[in-house]
């Protein structure tokens, strides 16, 4: 290769991409899932939740979260999602305590996520 001359970007984006990879495997045998993964997730904030429930007062603000949870678990067993996150949030840890209270009740593996995005603030369940 001459050292006149500047690398293709083109060819660097293909070859980072993997076009140039494996001489033993074409285009044809790599199989693809039918359907692409999504990132099942439910926001628990309230705001997102309700957003013209500015006026419910406090008192009733964590019940309706707790019956959003159970709202979406049935949604995601009925879809056969085998895992999801639940967003709880920094705050007090109201929220977290009584998510992972309800969940364990209902039987759905958990653990919390320290990695980016939610850093901490989400809680990752297991169908």
């Amino acid at each position: 290769m001459e050292e006149d001359k500047p690398i293709d970007p083109n060819l660097l984006k293909r070859m980072m991409m993997g076009d140039f990879s494996s001489a033993f495997s074409s285009p044809k045998e790599i199989k693809k899932s039918s359907s692409p993964k999504r990132k099942v997730e439910l926001d628990l904030h309230f705001d997102k939740l309700f957003p013209h429930g500015n006026s419910t007062p406090a008192n009733q603000r964590l019940p309706m979260q707790i019956e959003s949870l159970k709202d979406f678990v049935a949604d995601c067993r009925k879809q056969s999602v085998t895992s999801a996150y639940i967003i709880v949030g920094k705050g007090d840890g109201i929220l977290r305590s009584k998510v992972k209270q309800e969940l364990q009740r209902i039987k759905i593996r958990n653990s919390e996520v320290a990695d980016p995005p939610y850093f901490g603030n989400a809680v990752k369940v297991y169908f």
